[in-house]
C-alpha cells in the first residue's frame, strides 16, 4: 500500500512537471510548418495555408516571439514568411510524420486551439515516458531508488526541452523506448514490432532503428528474443510498405503543386536541401552537404548531451570480455547497434540534437544500471531479478 501511494505521488509529480513545461513552450519554427500540414488536410491553396498560419501566429504569440519566428536574423525565416510557394515546399519535411500531424489535426478539430494542439502530444507522451521508465527501473532497482532515478531523468535538460517543443519527437521517443522495453525485458516480438511500426508513422526516419532492431532480433545470437527468418522477412516487408505509404506524398516538387503528390522516396528529395540555407537545389551537392555536416558536428557536440551518454555507454564495455566481439552480451550488442543507428541517422540527416536521441539516452542509462546491479553494486535491494523468459521463435 505504501509503495502504491508513492507511485501515485510520482505520477502526480511527472504530471505537474509536464503541465509546468507545457505552459512555458519553446516556440520553434517547426511549429508553423506542422500547423500548415494540419490546415493542408482541409485546404489546398498555398496562399491560404500560409496566410492562415502566420495570421494565427501573429495574433496568438507575443510580439518578440513572432518576430523571432518570422525573422530572427535568418534569411530562411524571412523567405518562408514572404513566399507562400516556398513555404509550401517545406511541407515535404513534415507530412512524413502523419501519426503526430493527424493527432494534432484531431485535437484541433475537437476544439483545442491549433498552437496548444501542436504541443499537447509532447505533454501526453512525456507523461507516458515517465510511466514506462519507472516500471522499467523498478525491475532493476529498489522501489524508492527507482522513483528517485526516474524523477531525475524526467527533469533532465533533454527531457525538459522535449516536452516544451512542438514536434513528434516525444511521441517518437516513447514508441522507440517501448520497442526497446518489450524487446529486452518482456521478450515480445509482435508487440516490439507494433511499436516500431508506429514509430515509423511518428517519424519516417525511424525506419532506421526499426530495420536494425528487427535484424538484431533475427541474427544476433546474444539476444534472448529471437525471431525466425520467415518472421523477419514479413516484418521487413511490412516496415518497407509503411515507409513507401508514408513517403508517397513527400516529393518536394509535386507537393508545391499538389498536397497529395506521389513522390515515392523521401530521402532523395530531402538530400537536395542538405545545405546551410536549406534551399532545394536541382541536384545533390557534396560540398554543401559536408559544410552542413561540419557545422552541425561543431555545434551539436558542444550543445548536446551526446558525448556524455556515449561515455556512459563505454562503461558497459568494461570487463574482461569487452574486447572479444564473440563474447559480447545482449546489452553490449544493443549499445553497438544504437551507436550505428545514430551514425547512419547523422549521415542521412546531418543534425546532432538531443531530441532525436532521447530513447537511446534512456536505454543506455537503464542498461548501465543493470550492469552496475549485476556487478554487485547493491542497487537492487528489492530482492530477485525478473525471471528469464524463453526464447520466442
Amino acid at each position: 500500500m505504501r509503495n502504491r501511494i508513492f507511485l501515485f505521488l510520482y505520477f502526480i509529480f511527472i504530471f505537474l512537471v509536464g503541465i509546468y513545461a507545457f505552459r512555458r513552450p519553446l516556440y520553434n519554427w517547426d511549429m508553423l510548418a506542422y500547423m500548415a500540414v494540419v490546415f493542408s488536410y482541409d485546404h489546398t491553396k498555398p496562399e491560404l495555408i500560409q496566410d492562415t498560419v502566420y495570421h494565427i501566429a501573429r495574433q496568438k504569440l507575443a510580439g518578440p516571439v513572432y518576430a523571432q519566428l518570422t525573422d530572427g536574423g535568418l534569411d530562411f525565416r524571412r523567405r518562408m514568411a514572404g513566399n507562400p510557394l516556398e513555404f509550401q515546399s517545406q511541407m515535404a519535411f513534415y507530412v512524413v510524420k502523419p501519426l503526430y500531424t493527424r493527432m494534432v489535426y484531431y485535437l484541433y478539430k475537437v476544439g483545442v486551439p491549433i498552437i496548444p494542439a501542436t504541443l499537447l502530444p509532447s505533454l501526453i507522451f512525456y507523461i507516458l515516458i515517465g510511466v514506462l521508465l519507472v516500471f522499467w527501473l523498478i525491475r532493476w532497482l529498489h522501489f524508492f531508488l527507482a522513483l528517485g532515478v526516474s524523477c531525475l531523468l524526467m527533469i533532465s535538460a533533454p527531457m525538459w526541452e522535449l516536452v516544451r517543443t512542438s514536434s513528434p519527437d516525444c511521441l517518437s521517443a516513447f514508441l522507440l523506448l517501448g520497442a526497446l522495453f518489450f524487446m529486452t525485458e518482456r521478450k515480445l516480438s509482435l508487440v516490439t514490432f507494433l511499436f516500431l511500426v508506429l514509430s515509423v508513422f511518428a517519424r519516417l526516419d525511424n525506419i532506421i532503428p526499426a530495420f536494425f532492431f528487427i535484424t538484431l532480433m533475427c541474427f544476433s545470437k546474444a539476444m534472448e528474443l529471437r525471431i525466425s527468418y520467415w518472421k523477419y522477412g514479413w516484418m521487413l516487408l511490412l516496415i518497407l510498405a509503411c515507409y513507401f505509404f508514408i513517403s508517397h506524398n513527400a516529393d518536394p516538387y509535386s507537393y508545391v503543386v499538389s498536397p497529395h503528390g506521389w513522390g515515392v522516396l523521401y530521402y532523395p528529395g530531402f538530400f537536395r536541401a542538405l545545405n546551410l540555407s536549406y534551399v532545394f537545389h536541382p541536384g545533390f551537392q557534396f560540398k554543401d552537404y559536408f559544410a552542413l555536416a561540419i557545422s552541425h558536428i561543431m555545434t551539436g557536440l558542444f550543445y548536446s548531451n551526446l558525448l556524455l551518454f556515449l561515455a556512459l555507454a563505454l562503461i558497459l564495455f568494461s570487463g574482461g570480455d569487452a574486447l572479444r566481439p564473440w563474447a559480447l552480451n545482449a546489452d553490449q550488442v544493443l549499445v553497438i547497434v544504437i551507436i550505428l543507428i545514430m551514425i547512419l541517422r547523422f549521415i542521412l540527416q546531418p543534425v546532432i540534437t538531443d531530441r532525436f536521441y532521447i530513447a537511446y539516452y534512456l536505454c543506455i542509462a537503464i542498461l548501465l544500471i543493470k550492469k552496475l546491479n549485476a556487478s554487485g553494486k547493491h542497487l537492487s535491494l528489492a530482492g530477485s531479478h525478473p525471471p528469464e523468459n524463453k526464447i520466442h521463435r
